[in-house]
């Protein structure tokens, strides 16, 4: 794989406005045989050497992955994908269980550390999605040492499985299961249609070509993909791992119901588990516009919505996350916008907005570095963040928008509150 391989993901990321996950394997990117000093992460034991590919092409990628978080997200797959017994060096399958049976703990315990240790090379954050190598999962709810116990230990909030088992929530770590899909082993191989199953299962194969001078190929065939499922008024692609599995949550347990220009939305069923393993987020609604029309205003029991966007002929009306109660969305289109919101269009969440005559804040969860779009009341004086790790890189405003270039440190989402005053900050 060369870099190229990974410039297609941003480009389609870019064009489709999808974060893409993206699951890694880390044993090839070793610089210092850390590998070597947990032998059941490889076929070669303690005598594990990885000098033979170690190069400067290895800092060329990941910087690319880092510098990219906004298009691409870090996740897990495993150090070199199978497991080795430590003294007889027989290989079986999979890296995290033994075809779903449980292996020693610690001894996993200790392929998490050497994972750390390998992306800790290159100053990558421990990654919040999962998606065990080769679908090898040890599910057991009563056992505090199966699979979603080990993910969870290590801050991992997002699992895929294969649907050989009932939608779970393992020990905190959320698991959506996936059906379908293309075989892993076909390039160049955006489907010609979506399944009727939520979720579908696709591998790096089939995002780029065999020639890597054709990948934009390849990739115009997923931006097509893309686009076809944003023109079906029942579907959404969402902007990343987080939005997915909040949406997931809400579809699941919530109630809506639209009466003319008021959308009633019942959250009591919510399970409280939602709530307190920090799995909900925003719930995005879907409407259809009319030429020239737009939402005119939107306001949920009284207050702001989180953000704001139009596609393909469609408004998407972005809430803040939901408390277990009951919610009126009062909405209304016309020929001009709302006064003040955030246009989303990028892959960042939007967790809440306040926009008044002489202050907003806004709320955010930052992948990398983007820009955040604002429309004011007033002209800006002040734009400050709450975090030192989310960072206001620079601003300009254009009335009636404000532009904020933001950057996260953390790839795997940096929280933060934005606030913008119409009066500079006087020193004191």
């Amino acid at each position: 794989m060369s870099l190229a391989d990974y410039e297609v993901l941003v480009y389609i990321s870019k064009a489709a406005g999808v974060r893409l996950k993206c699951l890694f394997i880390m044993s090839e990117f070793d610089r210092s045989n850390i590998c070597a000093q947990y032998p059941t992460t490889n076929e070669k034991g303690s005598a594990w050497d990885n000098s033979a590919l170690v190069s400067n092409n290895d800092f060329v990628v990941m910087n690319y992955v880092k510098e990219n978080a906004a298009h691409i997200e870090f996740g897990l797959h495993g150090v070199r994908h199978e497991f080795w017994d430590a003294p007889t060096r027989a290989m079986s399958r999979a890296e995290w269980a033994d075809n779903g049976k449980k292996r020693p703990y610690d001894v996993l315990w200790g392929h998490l550390e050497c994972f750390k240790k390998l992306i800790e090379q290159y100053g990558l954050d421990f990654p919040r999605s999962v998606r065990t190598a080769a679908a090898n999962y040890y599910y057991h709810p009563n056992d505090p040492e199966d699979s979603g116990a080990l993910m969870r230990a290590w801050g991992v909030k997002y699992a895929t499985l294969p649907p050989d088992r009932e939608y779970v929530t393992d020990h905190g770590l959320m698991v959506l299961l996936r059906s379908g899909g293309i075989a892993w082993d076909a390039p160049n191989s955006a489907p010609n249609t979506y399944p009727t199953t939520e979720f579908m299962t696709s591998h790096w194969t089939n995002f780029v070509d065999p020639d890597p001078a054709r990948n934009h190929e390849a990739g115009d065939k997923w931006i097509a993909w893309f686009h076809q499922v944003k023109d079906d008024p029942d579907r959404y692609t969402a902007k990343n791992t987080a939005q997915l599995h909040s949406q997931f949550l809400y579809r699941k347990f919530a109630q809506v119901s639209v009466t003319g220009t008021t959308v009633l939305i019942d959250n009591t069923k919510m399970p409280d588990w939602a709530c307190q393993l920090d799995l909900l987020g925003n719930l995005v609604l879907k409407h259809p516009l009319r030429d020239g029309e737009h939402i005119s205003s939107a306001s949920v029991n009284g207050g702001d919505i989180a953000c704001y966007y139009e596609e393909q002929g469609y408004a998407y009306i972005v809430l803040p996350k939901l408390e277990k109660q009951k919610y009126t969305l009062t909405v209304t289109t016309g020929t001009s916008d709302m006064p003040t919101y955030v246009w989303n269009d990028g892959t960042y969440n939007v967790e809440d907005f306040q926009g008044g005559t002489d202050k907003a804040v806004l709320g955010l969860e930052m992948y990398g570095t983007q820009q955040v779009k604002v429309k004011l009341r007033f002209e800006p004086r002040a734009v400050t963040s709450n975090s030192a790790d989310l960072v206001v890189k620079e601003w300009r405003y254009d009335a009636p928008f404000l532009t904020m270039a933001l950057r996260g440190r953390n790839i795997q989402g940096q929280r933060g509150a934005i606030t913008i005053r119409s009066k500079p900050i006087s020193a004191k």
